[in-house]
């Protein structure tokens, strides 16, 4: 049984480092670690379900911590595959409009095991990302992707957690198809199928839909 050594000692390659508390997602202490994601399979269980992780979120408290673990991921053959820049200055069209209080600093890497890791820092002090950071703290999961054939089903599934779909259908394209639900809690889930080949992990209108709907929380 492969295992991965951490501050916390040995951790088994399959156990998820995700815990949930009062309906929220949240890594388990000394788990949302380069050496972890490096060996970690995506596969776990949340909320009862058994499921394939497709990409999930770590935050930082600035971009100096967020660059240090990018390059501690790449020490583990973690490829970057979105950014580094500002969402959504550096990543969609110019006439793309969000106020910058949702702004965000944003990478993704593409870890050995096909799944990715979403890295995310507050583009300001004070700004929506760094409220979340302040409301839930470092380790909470801001939202977690689940790869699914059929994003119907599967949203039908997850309305039975008590997941309401954030929007009335999901952004559906060539290669990548996706959809957020979220919980009574403020835990957003997202659904997503995609073409091997597009390791990307949103549309811009999407994400758009995402950062816009937080304010409602």
């Amino acid at each position: 049984m492969k295992q991965t050594e951490t501050s916390k000692g040995k951790i088994p390659s399959w156990e998820s480092p995700l815990q949930e508390k009062s309906g929220l997602l949240e890594f388990k202490p000394g788990y949302a670690t380069p050496e972890f994601f490096s060996q970690w399979s995506f596969r776990t269980e949340i909320y009862g379900e058994a499921v394939e992780v497709d990409h999930l979120v770590v935050t930082f408290p600035d971009l100096t911590t967020l660059k240090n673990y990018a390059a501690a991921l790449a020490k583990f053959q973690g490829k970057i595959v979105e950014g580094p820049g500002i969402f959504p200055l550096e990543f969609c069209p110019q006439n793309y409009n969000l106020t910058t209080d949702l702004w965000i600093h944003l990478e993704t890497i593409l870890m050995p095991s096909g799944g990715l890791v979403v890295l995310q820092a507050p583009h300001r002090k004070g700004d929506r990302t760094d409220r979340f950071i302040q409301e839930r703290g470092l380790a909470a999961v801001h939202h977690v992707a689940i790869k699914v054939d059929d994003l119907q089903t599967a949203a039908l599934n997850w309305q039975e957690k008590d997941f309401t779909p954030l929007s009335l259908e999901p952004v559906v394209g060539d290669s990548l198809s996706q959809w957020f639900l979220r919980n009574t809690a403020g835990q957003i889930i997202e659904l997503i199928n995609r073409n091997p080949e597009n390791n990307a992990t949103f549309f811009c209108q999407n994400i758009g839909g995402l950062r816009l709907s937080e304010t409602k929380v």
